[in-house]
């Protein structure tokens, strides 16, 4: 199964319009503020269980949350 590809910027700028801290949000979701972060910086993927408690929380859709293209390989 290939991870997915998350739109860093835009989970960022849900939380941040959303007057959510990453602390708050993870509290929210259920996870740790590192996890969190790790997630809208791209060095961790969430689960697809996660992935959906986070859009519950910014009231979009999973699918919103995904990018849209993967991106090209590194290497």
């Amino acid at each position: 199964m290939t991870p997915l590809s998350i739109d860093r910027t835009l989970l960022r700028h849900l939380r941040v319009s959303s007057r959510r801290t990453v602390t708050e949000l993870a509290a929210e979701v259920g996870c740790t503020k590192g996890a969190l972060s790790a997630i809208e910086r791209g060095h961790r993927t969430p689960s697809p269980a996660l992935l959906g408690r986070i859009a519950d929380a910014l009231a979009v859709e999973p699918a919103d949350l995904l990018l849209r293209e993967c991106p090209a390989p590194r290497g």
